[in-house]
């Protein structure tokens, strides 16, 4: 028989909060092991996050040193594109074609007609553009031969003006402005449109162009090809003669300068060609005028003329003054060629061909070969010293010197305008005008071998025609073979002796 004593657990009354305990402790548990694994969750985002944002903060320290380098580059192309901003004037000169009046002045008018094109387009452009510190580039593209022809058969020439007076046109032209240019693009039509065509799109392109002007009103082939630029707003048309209707229906504006150029196109009539002008270079003459063409309905003979030192083409009214005087000195010297061929040669006489020295010493001269080309007078041997000097001072005035001023005493352009592109100022000493006088040989001169402006300073035939480097690439290639060895002296006077 057991007591009651033992039949009673003492530790009964706390086995069931102990439990319950237990079950609290584990619920706790696994509290703080979710809080743990949430914790470290969060601390692993915030890291991430804490890494992203460094890069980010040092990735827009980059990006906002970049941004401020684009912005002065920016800033720099700016400046550049609007100190280098410039006009484009682009002429089909086959049909735009300058005034006779200017054209018959020679290098004077070429001279002129810039000058004058040059102010036109710069009023023009102030005034509708708002445009006052652009350079000026203009550009003609013709043939020279084909023009010239067609100049003197409408009758636009006369017939007393000399045959290369287009060139001496182009190159007044030229030497008005370094960037002016009158490109003889030789025979065929095309290659004057194709220039023209090809140059157009270039500069329609280009961000510096601010102006685009193109001459070629008269030709109906360039309507449909400025069809495709009619949104850009800074071309315009330069109207010589009047414009055809597919220009009209163009959005462009079109400007004229009739006091520059012809606003009629050259006639078709029958050729009236200048003194002394053939395609063969020879001299013709021709029953009953010595200066007209024959027509088909009356053939007329001609007689070619080698260029012997007497030989002259008659003049239709005796050849003035002058020319008798030179005739009668010829004709009165022992021995000359034309008292020779008055009176015959005897098996006996004796044909004086020696330098008149004595009368020739002080004249200016060019020379020809026996093709009848002029061949360049040598240069004597050039000081190094005086080289040095004259590209220092080319350096320190930051030009070149005037050609005419230097080596001829006078400026044509300075004297007309008041203005000149080259530097003038005090006159080079002889040493440093014979650097002058070689640099200006290195340019070739516009009329070629043909050229009989006494004065030319330019270039007529390459130092080298028969072994130069530069083969096809230089600037004298047409010339390379020329006969370089002199036959004549022709004196500014027009008296001629033989060379030996």
């Amino acid at each position: 028989m057991s007591s009651g004593y033992d039949d009673h657990d003492p530790a009964q009354p706390y086995l069931e909060p102990l439990e319950h305990f237990q079950k609290l402790m584990h619920a706790r548990n696994g509290i703080e092991n979710t809080l743990l694994n949430a914790y470290a969750d969060l601390l692993n985002k915030y890291r991430n996050k804490s890494a992203e944002c460094e890069r980010e903060q040092r990735n827009a320290t980059v990006w906002e040193r970049e941004h401020r380098l684009a912005e002065r580059e920016l800033q720099t192309i700016k400046s550049n594109a609007e100190s280098s901003q410039f006009a484009y004037v682009i002429i089909d000169g086959d049909g735009a074609v300058f005034r006779e009046e200017l054209i018959a002045q020679g290098e004077e008018g070429g001279m002129t007609a810039a000058h004058e094109l040059h102010s036109e387009i710069e009023n023009y452009l102030k005034e509708r553009h708002n445009y006052s510190q652009l350079e000026l580039f203009v550009q003609v593209f013709l043939s020279m031969d084909g023009l010239s022809k067609a100049l003197f058969t409408s009758g636009a020439l006369k017939n007393t003006d000399e045959r290369n007076i287009l060139s001496k046109f182009a190159r007044g032209f030229n030497s008005a402005s370094p960037l002016f240019s009158f490109v003889d693009v030789k025979h065929g039509k095309e290659m004057a449109d194709n220039k023209v065509r090809e140059l157009f799109k270039i500069m329609e392109k280009n961000i510096h162009c601010r102006a685009l002007i193109l001459g070629g009103c008269h030709d109906n082939g360039y309507a449909p090809f400025l069809g495709s630029f009619r949104r850009n707003r800074k071309i315009s048309l330069l109207e010589t003669t009047p414009a055809a209707a597919s220009f009209r229906q163009l959005p462009f504006e079109r400007i004229s300068f009739h006091n520059i150029f012809r606003s009629e196109p050259l006639s078709t009539r029958p050729l009236m060609a200048p003194p002394g002008f053939s395609q063969q270079g020879q001299v013709q003459f021709s029953s009953p005028s010595p200066y007209s063409v024959p027509t088909t309905s009356s053939p007329a003979t001609t007689y070619s003329i080698p260029m012997l030192p007497s030989a002259k083409p008659p003049s239709p009214a005796g050849g003035g003054p002058k020319l008798d005087a030179v005739k009668k000195e010829n004709e009165s010297r022992p021995g000359s060629w034309a008292s020779v061929g008055r009176a015959g040669l005897s098996s006996s006489q004796v044909i004086d061909i020696s330098s008149q020295k004595k009368s020739t010493k002080e004249r200016c001269f060019y020379q020809l070969n026996k093709d009848d080309e002029r061949v360049d007078v040598p240069l004597p041997k050039l000081d190094n010293n005086a080289k040095d000097t004259f590209d220092e001072k080319t350096r320190r005035n930051g030009a070149n010197f005037c050609n005419r001023f230097h080596l001829q005493g006078s400026c044509k352009a300075f004297d007309a305008s008041g203005r000149c592109p080259y530097i003038h100022g005090e006159r080079l000493s002889a040493a440093e005008q014979l650097i002058l006088k070689s640099r200006a040989r290195g340019l070739p001169c516009a009329a070629g071998s043909h050229c009989r402006d006494v004065w030319c300073t330019s270039g007529h035939h390459c130092a080298n025609p028969k072994g130069c480097w530069y083969d096809d690439g230089c600037r004298f290639a047409d010339m390379h073979g020329m006969d370089t060895t002199p036959t004549i002296k022709i004196f500014e006077d027009g008296t001629r002796e033989v060379v030996m």
